[in-house]
């Protein structure tokens, strides 16, 4: 298993083309991830399974799980157990992840580059929307130990990334917290005239806690920044990600 450095040392900030990239600690510390994915097994199941608790204003907590096959094809399971088939024809949903402007599936993902060059020049070159498409993909894909350890080598090489220290989730499990400030464009209805203004500037403060020991993304919370913001964060915790044998 690869050392990781987590500690509250000041490292200096590397330079990539005058805009300052993730502090040399978070550098340090995806460096370390990728070669902990990398040393882990591959599978090759016939499902993956995500059981995610979702915490935000808009629909309280809830917690879901479902499994997906390698056609994309979604299962849910109630929390009494039962498993709901996934529904055919249009209305069937299709598990996909971001890269770049296309949404993949899961063979898809298997043929990705797993060189690191290669595979940063198929994400936006904008920071935050390369950083997203990355972290969506590590939060539940069934991505393999090479290409989880190049998506972590691409974040070591982004801007912006600050390493936060130790620390422990909603649940109360160790893991080490990576956070980003990021900007985004929310749009308030239709605007009757062009100078009207409808479009606001949201920034936010995005966490990421990470176990050290596996690479798995532990939680996620997105909280919105500014003087007249006082929304919760959105928090996802992420209980269960990995191989199944049958939906159950």
């Amino acid at each position: 298993m690869a050392a990781i450095a987590t500690g509250a040392v000041a490292y200096p900030v590397l330079d990539m083309g005058g805009e300052p990239a993730a502090t040399a600690s978070a550098s340090q510390f995806f460096e370390g991830m990728a070669e902990v994915a990398q040393d882990a097994p591959a599978t090759t199941p016939a499902y993956w399974k995500v059981r995610v608790e979702t915490d935000n204003q808009d629909d309280g907590r809830r917690t879901d799980t479902s499994y997906f096959d390698r056609e994309g094809r979604v299962w849910t399971v109630d929390a009494d157990g039962t498993a709901h088939e996934p529904p055919a024809g249009e209305e069937g949903k299709v598990k996909k992840w971001p890269v770049g402007k296309r949404w993949l599936t899961w063979p898809q993902l298997e043929k990705l580059p797993t060189d690191e060059k290669t595979l940063a020049a198929l994400f936006p070159k904008n920071p935050n929307s390369r950083f997203d498409q990355v972290t969506i993909i590590l939060e539940d894909s069934p991505a393999g130990p090479d290409l989880r350890a190049a998506l972590f080598r691409i974040l070591a090489d982004t801007p912006g990334i600050k390493l936060v220290g130790d620390v422990r989730d909603s649940k109360g499990r160790a893991g080490v917290e990576v956070e980003i400030t990021q900007e985004s464009w929310v749009k308030l209805g239709e605007a009757e005239t062009p100078d009207e203004g409808k479009d606001i500037t949201l920034r936010t403060k995005d966490r990421y806690v990470i176990a050290p020991d596996t690479g798995l993304l532990l939680e996620t919370t997105h909280r919105a920044i500014g003087k007249n913001t006082n929304t919760p964060a959105d928090r996802y915790t992420w209980l269960e990600v990995g191989p199944a044998d049958r939906v159950e």
